[in-house]
C-alpha cells in the first residue's frame, strides 16, 4: 500500500474454467466468486510466508461494467469499483469461497441502487488533460494515509472461441494491468477457449516473488476440488505455458521463465 517504484515484476498462468466452473456448481456460487476466493487463497499464503498476516480481511477493488443495455456494442470503458473483503483471514477453503460469495453479492446489490448514469457523470465534466493528473495526485495522497483498498482483483469475461491473429491461433490472452500508489498488486483475469488467463502485476520493491501467485492460485482451485468431491485437475506435461506456471507439473519451466522475466526488466 504503498508508493510504487518504477519497477515490475509480471507473472501469468492458466486454470481451466471446467474446473472452476464444477466448484462453481458444488457449493452454488458464481465463477466470480470462485475467481475472487483463489485470489484471496493465494494471497493469504503469500501474506503467512511474509509474517505479515492481518487479523481483518484484505480490502480488494473489483471492477465492474456500468453499461447499460442501450450501449451494449459501444466504444470506450464504462467501469464502476466496488470495495469487496478479500478474506485472507480465513484459513479454511470453503468458508473462504462462502464468505466471498455473501461479501461479492451484497456489494452488488448496493452498487445496483445507483443509477449507472450517476456513477460516470462525475468523471465526465473533468478535462480529460486534467484527470490523469488529478487521479495520480488521489492515489498518492491515499498511499500515505489508511488506504481505501490493498490490491485489485479483476475477472474480465472473454470468448469461449478461438480468436487469430493474422492466421495464427491465439493461445493465450494474458492481461497486463496497472498498479499505481497505493495499490501495488494487480490480479486480472481473462477467461479466453475454456481457461482463465491470470496475468500478475505487482511492484518489485514490494513484492519480489510474485511468481508463487501463480502455483497458490493451482492450489487454492485444488483445495476448493477435494472439499467439493471432485478429482483435482492436474496439468498436461505438453500444456506449453500453463504447465510451465501450474506450481507441481512444471517447477523448471517456471523456474526459467521467472529468470528470463527478471532479467527482461
Amino acid at each position: 500500500n504503498g508508493h510504487v517504484s518504477p519497477h515490475r515484476r509480471f507473472a501469468f498462468g492458466q486454470l481451466p474454467l471446467e474446473s472452476v466452473k464444477a466448484v462453481k456448481n458444488h457449493f452454488e456460487c458464481t465463477v466470480n466468486d470462485v475467481i475472487v476466493a483463489l485470489c484471496a487463497g493465494a494471497v493469504r499464503r503469500w501474506l503467512v510466508e511474509h509474517n505479515e498476516l492481518p487479523d481483518v480481511p484484505l480490502v480488494t477493488q473489483v471492477p465492474v461494467s456500468v453499461r447499460t443495455e442501450a450501449q451494449t456494442g459501444t466504444y470506450g470503458n464504462k467501469i464502476g469499483m466496488l470495495s469487496v473483503p478479500l478474506f485472507t483471514n480465513e484459513p479454511e477453503p470453503v468458508q473462504r469461497l462462502l464468505a466471498t460469495h455473501d461479501a461479492l453479492r451484497i456489494a452488488k446489490d448496493r452498487h445496483k441502487a445507483l443509477p449507472a448514469q450517476l456513477l460516470q457523470d462525475a468523471t465526465q465534466f473533468i478535462p480529460p488533460a486534467v484527470f490523469p493528473r488529478a487521479a495520480r495526485i488521489s492515489f498518492s495522497l491515499a498511499a500515505s494515509r489508511t488506504p481505501v483498498w490493498n490490491l485489485v482483483v479483476s475477472n474480465v469475461p472473454g470468448p469461449q472461441f478461438p480468436l487469430y491473429c493474422a492466421g495464427a491461433r491465439v493461445e493465450a490472452n494474458y492481461p497486463v494491468s496497472v498498479i499505481t500508489d497505493g495499490l501495488g498488486l494487480n490480479i486480472t483475469v481473462m477467461s479466453y477457449c475454456g481457461h482463465l488467463d491470470f496475468g500478475i502485476v505487482a511492484d518489485r520493491e514490494q513484492m519480489r516473488d510474485v511468481w508463487k501467485l501463480i502455483e497458490w492460485l493451482h492450489e487454492s482451485l485444488t483445495e476448493l476440488e477435494l472439499a467439493a468431491g471432485l478429482a483435482p485437475w492436474e496439468m498436461d506435461d505438453q500444456a506449453g505455458v500453463e504447465g510451465s506456471t501450474s506450481g507441481r507439473n512444471g517447477a523448471a519451466a517456471s523456474a526459467a521463465q521467472r529468470s528470463g522475466a527478471e532479467r527482461g526488466e
